[in-house]
């Protein structure tokens, strides 16, 4: 399988997490009449952003505009969760300058991850809302206070903390097939170690020998 190939499959495989995550937590929210629910936007595309780069942003919006097809909100709310899960795409800075190996390598590194995007999407769902008309700080407050929103967060602090743990998870894909690929050459070396005869030439051999005799 090629790289794209690879990507193409585990990119399909985290959007039909994503879409079917929503669905089930959607139906069972009205099944149940729960007060509240959680939502696996941040830690699914934070796992993406980690793997694959800038693509985790399209997992972001698409996520957005099922969350208001499945409520039946207007479009307000559809630019709204759309455009505002974007602002996400600004953590794609601190993976480039503080890098996805630090990020996964520390426990609290990660956690502050989590932490900061789930904060960019609550801020760019409030920016664009108030754009639409909608009040600045009654949104923000209803984003980052709601028990739905802090029990995302928390779901999702643990879930990537959890992640981070399996090997390859939550770590960038190609230097995980690179580091693969060379660990499997080195283990190949240490095995065929020894197998290969040596040549000794004539020099070497009379010393050798001479020493044989000696002893």
């Amino acid at each position: 399988m090629s790289i794209r190939q690879y990507r193409l499959t585990d990119s399909l495989i985290f959007a039909v997490i994503l879409a079917v995550f929503e669905l089930i937590l959607h139906y069972a929210l009205i099944g149940y009449s729960g007060a509240f629910t959680f939502s696996p936007l941040v830690p699914i595309v934070l796992l993406v952003i980690m793997r694959w780069g800038w693509q985790g942003v399209f997992y972001a919006v698409g996520d957005g505009i099922l969350f208001c097809l499945l409520k039946g909100l207007g479009w307000q709310y559809y630019v709204s969760f759309g455009a505002g899960n974007a602002f996400i795409m600004v953590l794609l800075l601190a993976t480039k300058f503080l890098g996805k190996e630090k990020i996964a390598g520390k426990w609290y590194f990660s956690a502050l991850f989590v932490v900061a995007g789930w904060f960019l999407v609550a801020f760019g769902r409030t920016v664009v809302a108030a754009c639409c008309g909608m009040d600045f700080v009654g949104t923000l407050v209803v984003q980052l206070g709601e028990p739905s929103s802090l029990l995302s967060l928390a779901m999702a602090i643990i879930l990537i903390l959890v992640m981070r743990r399996f090997d390859g998870m939550f770590e960038d894909q190609k230097h995980y097939l690179k580091r693969l690929d060379a660990e499997r050459k080195q283990k190949q070396m240490r095995d065929s170690f020894g197998d290969e005869p040596i040549e000794i030439d004539e020099e070497t051999m009379s010393i050798l020998k001479r020493r044989n005799d000696l002893e």
